[in-house]
């Protein structure tokens, strides 16, 4: 993928930004209708393309191909959004195309840009042609926060949010200290998601010095990783954080310096998140790629996968 199609898509987000809107926040349709899928092929579009596709209203896609194979019409002025699709291609030490991992001396990213548009977008398509499933109740949303925290063991110790990469340990106040459970239980996922960076877990560069580059990302990895979480348990999160001038000229400034940090960043949150609610490294490892191959990196054939504990400890 050239560094244009970086730049082209780390504009829109800088431009969603510049006006007031933080794109990882903008979960509120994924609570109903689940995260955004093709229409046609029930694919739940991920990484990046999570955020491309955010804020519709139905959160359902197609190509065109798609659309007028099925013997529909887009409407005459609708506008297509890319999306983003990613495989390796491998090569030897002489640059010679090589059909597996194992032969390979070089791995290089393929991205490939498509073009969509959302159903409603559709000649005939309205919005109650989609069934909205009622959301769960509170007790169930709080239900299934708990069930991510006590399906991943971690020592926690109370204090003001954060989580030591040395002593392995989060640090959180008592849940009376937040105007809200929905607070709390995002705060928590932020911090349990940086827990995902350990060593001994997903191994992320977590150990970075304060206003650094790297820290920057990791920050980044770690609130979209607690906005993907959320979203899966049900938490609304538009209104949890104040888009401040400051919060949000940070990001603008952090992806200003990095074409690329959106993308792998968005990437590594996913995958923080796949393991905090799947519990195995194992399971993530089989559904996540993208960061690797924008790095020009492999998996690592051997991994240790988080054992789920029979019964939650008492936090």
């Amino acid at each position: 993928m050239k560094n244009d199609k970086f730049e082209e898509m780390t504009a829109r987000i800088i431009s969603q930004l510049e006006k007031g809107v933080v794109p990882w926040r903008r979960t509120w349709n994924q609570i109903v209708m689940g995260a955004a899928r093709n229409h046609f092929t029930g694919y739940t579009y991920r990484g990046i393309n999570r955020f491309i596709l955010d804020g519709f209203e139905v959160p359902r896609f197609a190509t065109f191909h798609q659309i007028s194979g099925a013997g529909h019409r887009v409407k005459k002025g609708a506008k297509s959004l890319p999306i983003y699709f990613w495989k390796m291609l491998f090569f030897d030490a002489d640059g010679k195309r090589v059909e597996t991992k194992k032969e390979a001396e070089k791995v290089v990213p393929l991205v490939s840009e498509y073009r969509v548009f959302n159903v409603l977008d559709i000649e005939g398509f309205t919005p109650e042609m989609f069934r909205e499933d009622k959301p769960e109740s509170i007790p169930t949303r709080i239900d299934e926060c708990e069930t991510i925290l006590c399906n991943n063991p971690h020592e926690v110790s109370k204090g003001e949010p954060a989580y030591s990469p040395l002593m392995d340990r989060l640090f959180m106040p008592d849940i009376k200290d937040f105007h809200s459970l929905e607070k709390f239980y995002h705060t928590y996922f932020h911090e349990l998601s940086h827990w995902t960076g350990h060593s001994s877990r997903l191994n992320r560069e977590i150990k970075n010095s304060f206003g650094s580059e790297k820290y920057s990302k990791e920050e980044l990895v770690a609130e979209m990783s607690a906005c993907f979480l959320a979203a899966h348990c049900g938490i609304v999160v538009e209104d949890l954080v104040e888009n401040s001038a400051a919060y949000l000229h940070s990001w603008i400034n952090a992806l200003h310096g990095d074409a690329r940090l959106l993308m792998t960043a968005a990437s590594a949150a996913e995958r923080a998140a796949n393991f905090l609610i799947q519990g195995s490294q194992e399971t993530v490892l089989e559904t996540v790629g993208e960061e690797e191959m924008l790095q020009a990196a492999c998996f690592k054939k051997s991994v240790q996968a988080v054992k789920t504990p029979a019964a939650c400890a008492s936090k």
